[in-house]
């Protein structure tokens, strides 16, 4: 373990050395390809990291709408080195935090959104399950585990193991975590990284800046689900966001990155373009505009700057 924290240092300590003095920008340019980055939350404290971040960005690389990077890849012209901001979740603090900093530098984005968690008060189940795990009395987390599955013993590992599940096993595991938690009640803190962009904040969206991108109607993992269950997710999320929003929804987000053949045949039936969770960079190769990779983003602007040259650090 601490030669496994060593390492992380020195990795950590290259990737700042190389940012600073550039190197990692110019072995990223030097590949002319096209990137789409992958956000999620961004909550109050991270709003300056993530302005830095993006000052960097248009600093040194075009940064343009994911319909563009699509229509580049589609038309099979070269893509040199446009990059496009993704956010996932439809989660409030988008809206609150992020937004105003990409309006303030005039950067697009694409907003992935859930319209049937909008304005519910409802929380993606992931975030509720595990908020609801971390409120257990100390000591009382095995326990319940042993309950749900013998093979997740921690937080991460129970949410993982509930991704797996057939959407009514899910739904019985967590009505049995409920049940565990009658009294929680989220914190100020939970609230902020947690809950979800309602209608009117989602029309508040400059749609020149902003396009919204669905992320299926409620954020079940789609191999878990059956093909009819599948192609409703897909289509009644666009249905939705279209009717309330007044805009087309063209291009479609994963939940968790998960798909399957059925899920890809639904996007593709659905959308003009889907993005995943796999890392990668688009080059003049990529014609799979259904399965387009991501680069994770990161608090720290050097790693994600050396991510751009090598996306799976």
């Amino acid at each position: 373990m601490q030669a496994l924290s060593v390492a992380r240092r020195i990795k950590s300590l290259g990737h700042s050395v190389s940012f600073r003095c550039g190197l990692s920008t110019v072995a990223a340019k030097r590949q002319l390809c096209g990137r789409i980055i992958m956000y999620h939350g961004v909550v109050g404290r991270d709003g300056p990291l993530l302005a830095a971040q993006l000052r960097y960005l248009r600093r040194h690389f075009p940064i343009v709408p994911l319909g563009q990077v699509v229509e580049t890849v589609a038309a099979g012209r070269p893509l040199k080195n446009e990059i496009a901001l993704t956010f996932d979740d439809g989660l409030l603090n988008n809206a609150t935090v992020a937004y105003p900093i990409l309006k303030c530098l005039g950067i697009p984005a694409t907003f992935f959104v859930c319209p049937g968690l909008a304005g519910t008060g409802r929380w993606l189940w992931t975030h509720e399950t595990r908020c609801r795990l971390r409120s257990l009395a100390p000591g009382t987390l095995p326990s319940l585990a042993r309950k749900l599955s013998p093979a997740a013993a921690t937080e991460d590992g129970i949410v993982e193991w509930m991704k797996s599940l057939r959407l009514d096993y899910r739904l019985a595991a967590e009505e049995k975590i409920r049940l565990a938690t009658p009294y929680f009640q989220p914190s100020a803190l939970e609230r902020e990284a947690c809950d979800l962009m309602d209608w009117d904040a989602l029309r508040s969206l400059d749609s020149d800046l902003i396009t919204i991108g669905s992320h299926t109607l409620t954020h079940p993992i789609l191999p878990t689900l059956d093909e009819a269950a599948i192609h409703f997710e897909m289509t009644e999320s666009r249905r939705q966001l279209e009717q309330k929003l007044n805009r087309a929804v063209n291009y479609f987000c994963y939940p968790n990155g998960s798909f399957n053949t059925q899920a890809l045949l639904a996007a593709r039936q659905t959308y003009s373009a889907a993005v995943t969770a796999e890392n990668g960079i688009l080059n003049g190769q990529d014609r799979d505009l259904h399965r387009m990779p991501r680069i994770p983003a990161t608090r720290d602007c050097a790693l994600l700057a050396w991510r751009l040259y090598r996306p799976g650090a």
